[in-house]
């Protein structure tokens, strides 16, 4: 069931993900009840995954517990991290672009998802080199 689950979760992420911005733009109302589950799904998903990664390597002697807990503690705190930078930044950007009225609110939205992914690839640069035992 874990390497189905590996296999194909970037499908039904993105077909949520696909979902969600349709919502958006068709009933907003609809896509703020829609988001929040879909986000704590998206990182819980990303939590276990993780942890299965690092397990799996644990399992084959490529890590001694200690690296397998440091490892578990950095990928899970980077997670949170960019998901909270992501949201933070992102919505002030979102905010600030909405306030200049240049381009409504899917301007804003567009921008705040280009700083969150900013805020994510800078996460995963500092704090990805903690981690050991990575292929």
């Amino acid at each position: 069931m874990p390497n189905l689950l590996e296999r194909h979760w970037p499908k039904p992420a993105l077909l949520l993900t696909l979902a969600l911005f349709a919502a958006l733009l068709f009933a907003p109302a609809l896509a703020q009840g829609f988001a929040t589950p879909f986000i704590i799904l998206t990182l819980g998903m990303g939590i276990l995954l993780l942890a299965l990664r690092h397990w799996r390597a644990y399992r084959a002697g490529k890590l001694i517990r200690r690296e397998l807990a440091r490892n578990l503690f950095v990928e899970t705190a980077s997670l949170l991290l960019v998901f909270v930078l992501a949201r933070l930044v992102g919505g002030h950007v979102a905010g600030f672009v909405q306030e200049q009225e240049q381009g409504g609110w899917l301007l804003a939205l567009l921008s705040a998802i280009v700083v969150g992914a900013a805020a994510g690839l800078a996460v995963r640069k500092t704090l990805g080199r903690w981690v050991k035992g990575q292929e």
